[in-house]
């Protein structure tokens, strides 16, 4: 790579789009009910579930929160020529994301059906279709049509298929030589754990990582979360550590920031992270501090997983009424420049 973040280019305010996902492209089928009905499957009979919920998911859920902010938002990625990714396009339309996905005409759509139980946990079990398909060429060509955006996103849930470290590292190039900041959110621990080396040559590039506490451990790779947050930080980036219901570390210049997280009713965590990262993103576009920004994305967060769903967002009056009171709270501005 040869532009630093430190020497990179900004681009100004209101320039282009505020995010761009390159990622995966799933339909979800949730299925809620008590942990004694996951815990006692019957593999020869028929198991039922109170609730469930299909809806588009995927990565599409980070572009759909931004949107739902009133953002401005594009998503690169591929679905199968089928209902399902008729539906997912549809629906992106609908929330007003700039779409570029690709029809495959051999493969389906990606399919993840979420177990989730009495108190939110959830565990998935995915076949990833279409995604697996995508190529470079293809995202390039997608981030070009969509043009130039402030955050250039990138999941490891892409990572799933081995072949697709090159697909993100060229992401990030092309973001990094158009201005673009790029993040990284990991996805799950058990696929950092997989691909250490791999997932290691993302966050190297990365301008802004989002990952979980379990995720963070993985990535360390032996040492502790927060040295080696810190140590992330002093190289330019901006690091935070989602913690739960306990809210979330941010880390930028070696310094350590823990933010409270905020009550909520655990219905669903599905999508939970895409929330935060979406809320994030939404509000350093728009000059918060990463304080009142985190702070936001928290909030956000928690009131996703009080319903099934992924995309369960709040009402724009309830957003509006939330971020006034966080950003009432600190005079302070975050500025894109200390990381370019």
């Amino acid at each position: 790579m040869t532009n630093s973040p430190q020497h990179r280019t900004p681009l100004k305010s209101g320039a282009g789009l505020d995010c761009t996902t390159v990622g995966d492209v799933m339909m979800d089928v949730i299925l809620r009910s008590r942990r004694s009905i996951f815990d006692s499957l019957n593999f020869e009979g028929t198991n039922y579930f109170r609730e469930f919920r299909i809806t588009p998911g995927g990565s599409g859920n980070l572009s759909a929160a931004v949107a739902c902010l009133g953002g401005e938002a594009g998503l690169v990625g591929r679905a199968g020529k089928d209902p399902f990714g008729k539906a997912y396009d549809d629906d992106l339309v609908s929330l007003g994301v700039r779409s570029e996905i690709s029809l495959d005409p051999k493969q389906p759509t990606g399919l993840a059906v979420c177990l989730v139980d009495g108190r939110g946990r959830r565990t998935m079990f995915v076949s990833r279709g279409a995604n697996d398909n995508l190529t470079a060429q293809e995202v390039l060509e997608g981030l070009r049509r969509l043009g130039p955006s402030r955050f250039t996103c990138l999941s490891g849930y892409s990572l799933a298929f081995p072949g697709h470290k090159k697909t993100l590292l060229r992401a990030a190039t092309n973001a990094q030589d158009h201005g673009s900041l790029v993040v990284f959110d990991p996805g799950a621990a058990n696929l950092v754990r997989a691909q250490s080396t791999v997932f290691a040559s993302i966050v190297n590039e990365c301008d802004l990582l989002c990952a979980n506490i379990e995720e963070t451990r993985a990535l360390a790779r032996g040492s502790q979360v927060l040295p080696y947050s810190r140590m992330l930080s002093r190289k330019g980036k901006l690091v935070l550590v989602k913690m739960g219901s306990q809210g979330c570390l941010l880390v930028e210049e070696g310094v350590a920031k823990k933010v409270p997280g905020v009550r909520a009713r655990a219905v669903d965590t599905t999508g939970a992270g895409d929330a935060f990262l979406g809320a994030l993103l939404y509000c350093l576009s728009r000059g918060y501090s990463t304080s009142i920004s985190a702070s936001f994305a928290n909030w956000f967060a928690s009131r996703l997983i009080e319903d099934l769903g992924p995309r369960s967002f709040p009402a724009r009056p309830e957003i509006n009424s939330s971020l006034a009171m966080f950003s009432g709270k600190s005079n302070s501005v975050y500025s894109l420049r200390t990381r370019t």
